[in-house]
């Protein structure tokens, strides 16, 4: 009997001992694993952001590129006799004030500004030798200073003689992280062109050209991320400091660690519970709209002059049963991800129907504004829901206001098509957010638009020294070269709602005149404030 026991200790001894050793080695795998993880995902995560911060720079350098295409197309029928006739030297002031990051537009002749859309500070400018010629034809001056404008250096861009001037550090000036060293430099010669933070010569000649390059400056202790421009002539570099990536990896590691152990032992139950998790915010958005959980709010729209509420912007809002409130900054992406945000953009139509018939009948000028995504573009189902909205509330076509955000127009034909269907029935479409994301100028002469919305990025810096603070008075004097409509967001002082009035903007919305209300409270701020026919 005592044999039998001894050996029976000893056999669980053995077993427990290789138990404990089996999950020793799991543990320390999955440590070993998740140190590597850590590393990895804080490299990803910066490089995600240098990527992000380059691709910034790269957008404005190629809207310069464009821009000066179509300088150069414009006037390449203009005779030389007459290149700098007044009507000319007018035209070059108008591409200079539409065009961003311009600073002016010139016409030259035997390396000397002949005229230009600044006369005073730069005709008879003798320019002398470029820099470079690129292979068509296009001739490079950089470092041009010019006295009146401090600490402002020019590169100049000429071609059959019609050049554009820009100051490269606009590039760069908007971003404002302190951390990241960001420049741009001529992949051929190496050199810098414009810089901030320092800048290693060795990471421009070690870059080559053509494709992006990510490396890891060991004795600067940086992180390096360079990517060339479309014609491969110009490259951007940012780098950021390793210590960076040292933190992230510790916050990785505080997380994965802990996680990795349980993951070695638990990877069966964890892969149910994320196969289960993964579907559990689409079913949540669809039973909040089987329980009627989201509703809708108003933000007024107000005629500047006559300090009137000519309509509405209707925003979705979803406050669940235990009262938790979730920001649409949250689901509007989830559902967009989930697969069904085209069914809660239906419940925005059946409830605007519902709200606003009282308001389409009473007010004839009045509009509700609703924004759509570029799935509901997709899905077909668009110019049903409009229809349905008009003959259900009563309203008119010109009450409504369908709101695209730049997204909807990246598959052109398609929201071509759309769009085009969509103003057949009298409803009117704006462009929503202009200028902060995948923003073209060919957007607002391609597609039929009556409304251009000024995001509030742009209208927060106006009447301020920041960098942008320029860039919603270009955007007003496009829409008015367009002949669009202009709405204002995001307007907070009365400071900003009066330098927009002298700019020539008549509708805007913002906390200076209202929050977004619930129904009723909309109902009584619009009778104070009734819209009057123009």
């Amino acid at each position: 009997m005592d044999h039998v026991l001894k050996k029976s200790w000893r056999n669980k001894k053995i077993v427990t001992g290789i138990t404990v050793l089996l999950i020793a080695i799991t543990a320390s795998i999955s440590i070993f694993l998740s140190l590597i993880i850590a590393h990895n995902q804080a490299v990803s995560k910066e490089t995600k952001h240098l990527r992000e911060i380059t691709s910034g720079v790269l957008m404005r350098m190629s809207t310069t590129r464009q821009q000066f295409a179509n300088v150069v197309n414009y006037f390449s029928s203009v005779a030389e006799k007459d290149a700098c006739l007044p009507q000319q030297v007018q035209k070059m002031q108008e591409f200079n004030v539409s065009g961003f990051f311009l600073q002016g537009v010139a016409h030259i002749r035997d390396n000397k500004i002949a005229c230009s859309s600044i006369s005073e500070l730069l005709d008879g400018m003798v320019l002398g030798k470029p820099y470079r010629t690129e292979p068509d034809g296009t001739k490079v001056w950089s470092n041009i200073k010019i006295a009146d404008w401090q600490d402002r250096h020019l590169v100049i861009f000429e071609k059959s003689g019609w050049a554009i001037m820009f100051v490269p550090s606009h590039a760069i000036e908007a971003l404002d992280n302190s951390e990241v060293a960001i420049g741009v430099f001529s992949i051929q010669s190496h050199r810098l062109y414009t810089g901030k933070g320092e800048i290693a010569t060795a990471w421009l000649e070690r870059y080559q050209g053509k494709q992006a390059l990510t490396f890891i400056d060991q004795e600067r202790q940086m992180l390096v991320y360079i990517a060339p421009n479309q014609l491969n002539v110009t490259a951007v570099v940012a780098a950021i400091p390793l210590k960076d990536i040292n933190d992230d990896i510790v916050t990785f590691i505080q997380i994965l660690i802990p996680l990795a152990i349980i993951v070695g032992l638990l990877l069966g139950g964890l892969f149910v519970y994320m196969q289960r998790t993964r579907y559990s915010t689409k079913s949540a958005i669809l039973r909040a709209l089987a329980n009627d959980e989201f509703y809708l709010e108003y933000q007024p729209i107000m005629h500047l002059h006559h300090n009137t509420c000519v309509g509405a912007e209707a925003l979705i809002r979803w406050r669940t049963p235990d009262n938790t409130f979730i920001s649409p900054d949250t689901f509007i992406p989830a559902a967009e991800a989930a697969g069904v945000i085209c069914q809660i953009t239906q419940r925005v139509f059946e409830l605007v129907a519902k709200d606003m018939r009282n308001a389409f009948n009473t007010h004839p000028d009045f509009h509700v504004g609703i924004n759509i995504s570029s799935h509901d573009i997709r899905s077909g189902d668009l110019l049903s829901l409009i229809q349905t909205l008009i003959k259900s509330s009563g309203a008119t076509g010109n009450q409504i206001l369908i709101e695209v955000t730049e997204r909807g127009f990246l598959d052109d034909d398609e929201a071509l098509t759309t769009i085009k269907d969509i103003r057949s029935c009298g409803v009117r479409v704006a462009i929503d957010d202009f200028g902060t994301g995948y923003s073209s100028l060919s957007y607002l002469t391609k597609f039929q638009l009556d409304y251009l919305k000024i995001d509030k990025t742009f209208v927060d810096s106006v009447g301020t020294d920041a960098v942008t603070s320029h860039v919603a008075f270009h955007i007003i004097e496009m829409a008015k070269t367009l002949q669009l409509d202009m709405v204002a967001e995001g307007v907070e002082t009365a400071a900003q709602a009066k330098i927009l009035h002298e700019r020539g903007v008549k509708y805007v919305q913002g906390w200076l005149f209202s929050k977004s209300l619930k129904r009723k409270d909309f109902y009584a701020y619009l009778d104070k404030h009734p819209p009057t026919a123009e």
